[in-house]
């Protein structure tokens, strides 16, 4: 059996070695909201990291408003539902995307 893996803890992760953090939070508006002031703390703890943000399109606006968010990276996931073959080329070009970027931290909020 798998033991789950531990999350590091800011100890584990100084703000030196911490240059880019992915967010993601695609649910709902609410959800959304609720996490801008966690990025307040994120900026405290990690003051020269570049913050960008996974965010449903229909929400992509939200993170734009917190000054510590370099770029919203918007997913079409209500859409892709059931992944159409006309869709697939989006989602393939958000994947691409992802992985040309090189994150040290991706917190799932």
């Amino acid at each position: 059996m798998n033991q789950p893996q531990s999350h590091p803890s800011r100890e584990q992760l100084p703000a030196a070695h911490v240059s880019r953090i992915l967010v993601v939070k695609t649910t709902s508006m609410g959800d959304v909201l609720h996490v801008l002031p966690a990025l307040t703390e994120l900026v405290q703890n990690y003051p020269h990291a570049r913050i960008d943000w996974v965010v449903e399109e229909a929400f992509a606006e939200v993170p734009a408003w917190h000054p510590a968010v370099d770029s919203v990276i918007r997913v079409a996931m209500r859409r892709w539902r059931g992944l159409r073959w006309s869709n697939i080329g989006e989602w393939w070009r958000f994947i691409k995307q992802l992985r040309r970027e090189s994150y040290d931290v991706v917190i799932d909020a």
